[in-house]
This record gives structure tokens, C-alpha cells and sequence, in this order.
């Protein structure tokens, strides 16, 4: 139970601080001014959180955090004041805090920075360990060493060696067999080799790992050789036996998924290539959840992916390890049937698979029961290729989930106009950018206060010569899995801001938003030629508005926190799209250096009915707001939804109450439309 010291001269705030605190589960202590919380810490260890006031008598709260902060370095401080000039939060932060709340307090808000808070530090102490364990192992690790006479056949083993692996004093009595009987049995006439080379002078060094039986088991060392002056062999050792079991980890996770710990798509892929060469049919049953995000919805994401290790484990207890199966990604698995002679067998297992899977599961203390969708491609018919008989399983399972739950499909030709469609759809793309179809439409942001027209979004339409406008929903996907997004990203870019420099020519100034996919974003080079495009244009940086979704920004928030400070030096704005879908940490989200938070349409459009969008939508107003951002609600469509978006603080809508998007011609209609009114 984290302990948590309250320093307050004031006996309603602190009461009120301590009930709150202990309702949350917190171990609450208080001092009723500074001189107390001194003597405080005098006897007791140091919390794990202090809240301090800052305006106190006698002792205040910059003192009392100074002695804090020579007792601990890392204990997280939260100031609580009233004041709100920049100097007195600048010395607070200088005397060591960690953070602080202004009064009046707002307690929502206050509990969510206590827990962070406390978070941080406890991955920080944590780190700290970890640290200090990695340089004690660094420094035992160096001295190993012994020395191999080969004259006498004898070896001469350092004192600290003999600690490090925790040998008996009778390995000094031992030749190099008495060494090699300790080497794992495969490799000790690899090593054996490599040092008898060193005496013949075929090689001057050699460098090789190997497992070794220490005193406390099965090791792994890094051995470096060379022969001396006098003709013996000195040989360095390593313990590496953390580093070669990560590299394992790191090695299965390649292929395999970490919360099945099944093969991936990648390991699937390369296990069908190779069943691929046999003769024999085989057959690739790809498998999902219906309905799988109502179970993320109602037990929350945790409950969820116990379901996907309950689900993977059952699957495998179906099958009694007679097929490979893998997990595609999200609820989807795959199983590859080998040899496949009967058809009909095929499909009767497929039956009472779903009937066991079907059984109920238990989450959170409650049965629950699901259907699965099935689809079946097999050899050589429905594909010789690893990607076109797993797209085509998948194709067949959608026909099936389509018809309703619980339902199975092979692979035929009704579902043939959607593959035909999906193959026409790639073999166009590769073609579109060069044959100039591709086309921007913008959508108007509005300012609420001032009801002006102060941006646009930019969004990419394919304007093909027999589909007509094809939707981004359609191409996108197939886009990003034919690695086409990248020049297609940087075409929106480019276009975009070429267009918004013809704007700021003409007076209009607006700020042009565009839309990065998650690949494009982790492309190294993505600050750099994005800069090179707005110095060649003559643009200012801060007109043009970066967009990435919140999935993207939090799959890897470290590499993401470094992209977005490499793209704000540019000078742009940065936004987070599609906020609410996913999963943000606070803690990440108040370092992201974005300026515009918006808000996803999902949570708009029931908004003037559904008190629990409200609530949403009125929590990320309070989180943007301590964080000096600024909120755009999108998919705005009606009047109420306008006037309830504004009552709750939201600075700017987009949506087709305003305007659809438009092509960039119509936007000064717009725009002038708006300053009319």
C-alpha cells in the first residue's frame, strides 16, 4: 500500500485530501504545517508521495520540499497552491517538485496525477535496481580468465573465475578435458578445435560461445583465446548467460505472439511455403470471434485478452497438437492441415471445433459464451502462394460472417467477386499516382468562438476512370499492406502543402491538416522530408498540421514521444486523432508535444442523447485543458450537437454541419460564407 504524506496548514483541505486518499486505497499521514512534516520525516522513512502545500507559516512549502530533496532525490513532491504566477511555479519546480495542482482543487483530476505519479516513481526505483545490477554483473564478468599449458596439459584458473561459476578448488588439478567435460557435450570439439588452432597458428585469436556447467547449473560464456608469449593459451570468459537467454526471448518472439505465445503471421507464412513444396493438398483454416470488440467493450481489454489465451489454449487443446495455428493478429488464428485427403472429414472437424470452442468461458466471475466465424482455402485450387491461400481463407471466413454467427465457408467462387475485386483494386493502385487519380478534398475546422474558418483537413479520394470515387476505406488498407502507403503519404503531403501555400497567397492563412498512417510515421526520414517539402514551398511551418491516431502514438509511446519532438522542431502542429478509441497513458500524453487533441466522431453522434458520451467528451475537455491543448470535435451534424459541443468547452468542430468535404475550389465559399454570417 503506497503511503502518502499531507502537508496542509488548512484542516479543510487536508481532511478532505486524507478521506479522498484513503477511499482510493492509500496509507494517508498529515502534517499541519512545515515544521511538523520536518519532524515527521525525522522519525518516519520517507513516503512514497508527499502533497505540500505551498503558502504555509513559519516553514513553507518550498522550504520544506528543499529537505525532502536532501533526504530523497526521487520521491515524487506535488505542490498544492492557489498561486498562479509563472515565478512560483518556476520555484517550486526548482526547489524539486515533482508537480503541482492549483487551488481550488480539482479533485478528479488531483487522484490521477497522485497516481501517475506514484507509477513513475516505482518504475523509476525500479529502473534504479535494474541499473545497479547490470554494473555489479559488468564488473564480476571481467575477471574471469585461466590459462591452458599445453606442455603439461594443465590449466591455471583466476580466484575469480572459480567464484563467478562457483567451481570446486579441484578444477585447478584439472587438463582441458577436465575443462571440456564442463562444456556443453554437442560443442566440445568445436572448442577443443579452436584452441588446438591457436597453437598450430592458424588463427590468432578465437572467439566463440558455448553452455558451460557451473557450480549453480547450466551457464552460458563467451569465450576469447589467443596464444602467449610462452606458448600457452589464455583464455577470457564471460558470463553472458541473461544476455544469451534475451536473445532467445527476443529471438522466439520474432516468431511467435507474446500473448499466445502461438506462432505469428510471419512464422505461419514461412511454416505454409514449406508445406507449399509437397505435392499433397493441404488446407488453411483461418478462424475469428464475432462480435470480439463487445467483449473489450463490456469486461474491458484486460478481460478481453484473457479471452484471446483462454480461446488459443482450448484451440490447441482441439486440435491435441496435430496441426501448426498461429495468431494472425487480433482475434484471428490460423491452422494448417497437412496432407488434406477427405474433404468431408475436413468439414465435420471443422463443426465440432466450433462446438468446443462455443463452450462458455469464465470472465470476471461470469460465464461467457461465444461464436466463431470459419473460413477454408485449400491447395492448390485456391492458391499456391503462402499470402494468396491465407488471403483467400480469409475471404471465405467474412462470406461466412456475413451469413451469421457461428458459421463456416471453403473457399468457392461466390466468394470470388470480392477476391477478384480486392486483386483489380491492388493492380490499380500500383498504377493510380502515376495516372494523376488520386485527388484531395478538404473538410472545414471552425474556430467556435469567433465562428471563422481557421483550418481544413485534408482527405485523399481516388478518383479512378470506371469505380469512380473509390473510398479510402476501401484502398487504404490494401495500400498499407501492399507498401504503397509510403508514396502515397508523401504525395498527400506534398499536394497538401502546395495547396496551402496557394491559400496563404491569397490571404486565407489556413491551417491544412493531413493524415499520417502508422508506417508512414515510423519512417525515419519522415521529419526530414516533410521539412524539405515545407522550406521548398515557402509555407510556414506552423500552417501545416500533422494528424496520427492514438493506437499509433501509444503502440510504441517511447519512439513516438521522439518522432513528435523531431517533427515539432519543424515548427508545425501536431494533433491526436481519433481520441477515445484507444488507450492513452497520461503519463505519455502530457510529454507528446501536440497542440490539438480530436475527439472521434463515435463519441459525437449520440452525443446530445447519451449522458456517458458527455461524460467522455467533457473528461478529455478537462484533460486538454491541463495540458494546454486545444480540442477539435469531428463528425459534428446538427445544431445541438454544435451547441452542447460549445457549452462544454470544445474549441473547434468539424463535420458535415459545417461542410462536407470539398474540392480546394469551393473552400473560399466557404470560408467566405462564414465571415458573412
Amino acid at each position: 500500500m503506497s503511503r502518502i504524506l499531507v502537508v496542509d496548514d488548512d484542516l479543510t483541505t487536508r481532511l478532505t485530501l486524507t478521506k479522498i486518499l484513503q477511499k482510493e486505497g492509500y496509507e494517508v499521514a498529515q502534517a499541519v504545517s512545515g515544521q511538523s512534516a520536518v519532524e515527521w520525516l525525522a522519525i518516519h522513512s520517507v513516503p512514497d508521495l508527499v502533497l505540500l502545500d505551498v503558502v504555509m507559516p513559519g516553514m513553507d512549502g518550498f522550504e520544506v520540499c528543499e529537505h525532502i530533496r536532501r533526504l530523497d532525490t526521487r520521491v515524487p513532491v506535488v505542490m498544492l497552491t492557489g498561486l498562479d504566477d509563472v515565478i512560483a511555479i518556476d520555484k517550486a519546480f526548482a526547489q524539486g517538485a515533482t508537480d503541482f495542482i492549483t487551488k481550488p482543487i480539482n479533485w478528479a483530476l488531483l487522484i490521477r496525477r497522485v497516481r501517475y505519479s506514484l507509477r513513475t516513481y516505482r518504475m523509476t526505483c525500479a529502473l534504479d535496481q535494474v541499473r545497479v545490477m547490470q554494473n555489479e554483473a559488468q564488473e564480476v564478468a571481467q575477471l574471469g580468465f585461466f590459462e591452458w599449458h599445453p606442455k603439461t596439459d594443465t590449466l591455471y584458473w583466476a580466484s575469480g573465475l572459480i567464484e563467478l561459476f562457483q567451481l570446486p578448488e579441484t578444477v585447478s588439478q584439472m587438463g582441458l578435458d577436465g575443462y571440456l567435460q564442463r562444456v556443453e557435450s554437442s560443442q566440445r570439439e568445436h572448442v577443443r578445435q579452436q584452441l588446438e588452432k591457436l597453437l598450430t597458428d592458424e588463427h590468432e585469436r578465437a572467439m566463440l560461445g558455448h553452455g558451460f556447467r557451473a557450480g549453480d547449473g547450466e551457464r552460458h560464456v563467451r569465450m576469447i583465446a589467443r596464444k602467449t608469449a610462452d606458448n600457452s593459451i589464455l583464455c577470457v570468459l564471460q558470463d553472458v548467460t541473461d544476455f544469451w537467454q534475451a536473445r532467445q526471448t527476443i529471438e522466439f518472439q520474432r516468431h511467435h505472439d507474446s500473448l499466445t505465445q502461438m506462432s505469428n503471421r510471419n512464422a505461419f507464412q514461412a511454416l505454409l511455403a514449406q508445406q507449399l513444396d509437397d505435392p499433397h493438398p493441404c488446407a488453411v483454416v483461418t478462424l475469428d470471434i464475432d462480435r470480439f470488440h463487445m467483449i473489450n467493450d463490456s469486461f474491458g481489454q484486460v478481460e478481453g485478452d484473457k479471452l484471446l489465451q483462454l480461446f488459443s489454449l482450448r484451440l490447441q487443446s482441439a486440435t491435441r497438437g496435430l496441426y501448426q495455428m498461429a495468431r494472425l493478429g487480433a482475434d484471428e488464428f490460423a491452422i494448417l492441415i497437412p496432407d488434406l485427403d477427405d474433404q468431408e472429414v475436413l468439414v465435420n472437424w471443422i463443426a465440432d471445433l466450433q462446438l468446443r470452442l462455443g463452450s462458455a468461458y469464465e470472465l470476471n466471475g461470469q460465464p461467457v459464451f461465444i461464436e466463431t466465424s470459419v473460413g477454408v482455402a485449400i491447395s492448390p485450387e485456391n492458391g499456391n502462394e503462402p499470402n494468396q491461400l491465407i488471403s483467400a481463407a480469409i475471404q471465405a471466413r467474412l462470406v461466412a460472417k456475413r451469413a451469421g454467427g457461428s458459421r463456416f465457408k471453403i473457399y468457392d467462387e461466390t466468394c470470388q467477386a470480392d477476391y477478384a475485386k480486392r486483386l483489380y483494386i491492388e493492380s490499380e493502385l500500383r498504377h493510380a499516382l502515376e495516372r494523376h487519380e488520386f485527388k484531395l478534398f478538404y473538410q472545414p475546422q471552425l474556430d467556435v468562438k469567433s465562428g471563422r474558418i481557421v483550418g481544413v483537413e485534408a482527405l485523399i479520394r481516388w478518383d479512378h476512370p470506371d469505380m469512380g470515387l473509390v473510398s479510402p476505406v476501401e484502398f487504404i488498407p490494401i495500400a498499407e499492406q501492399m507498401e504503397l502507403i509510403h508514396s502515397l503519404g508523401y504525395w498527400v503531403a506534398e499536394e497538401a502543402i502546395r495547396q496551402a501555400y496557394a491559400w496563404y497567397q491569397e490571404g486565407l492563412g489556413l491551417r491544412v491538416g493531413i493524415n499520417l498512417s502508422g508506417r508512414q510515421f515510423m519512417d525515419s526520414d519522415l521529419a526530414s522530408k516533410l521539412g524539405r517539402m515545407i522550406n521548398t514551398s515557402g509555407l510556414p511551418s506552423e500552417l501545416l498540421d500533422l494528424e496520427i491516431t492514438e493506437s499509433v502514438a501509444m503502440d510504441n509511446p517511447e519512439q513516438a514521444l521522439y518522432l513528435l519532438n523531431e517533427l515539432k522542431q519543424l515548427g508545425v502542429t501536431l494533433a491526436i486523432d481519433d481520441f477515445g478509441t484507444g488507450y492513452s497513458s497520461l503519463e505519455y500524453l502530457q510529454k507528446f508535444c501536440v497542440d490539438f487533441i480530436k475527439v472521434d466522431r463515435a463519441f459525437v453522434k449520440n452525443l446530445v442523447h447519451n449522458s456517458a458520451d458527455q461524460g467522455i467528451v467533457k473528461a478529455v475537455m478537462g484533460i486538454a485543458e491541463s495540458l494546454k491543448m486545444r480540442v477539435i470535435a469531428e463528425g459534428v451534424e446538427t445544431e445541438e450537437e454544435l451547441a452542447l459541443l460549445t457549452a462544454l468547452g470544445c474549441d473547434e468542430i468539424q463535420g458535415y454541419f459545417i461542410s462536407k468535404p470539398v474540392p480546394p475550389a469551393d473552400i473560399p465559399g466557404v470560408i467566405k460564407h462564414y465571415r458573412s454570417e
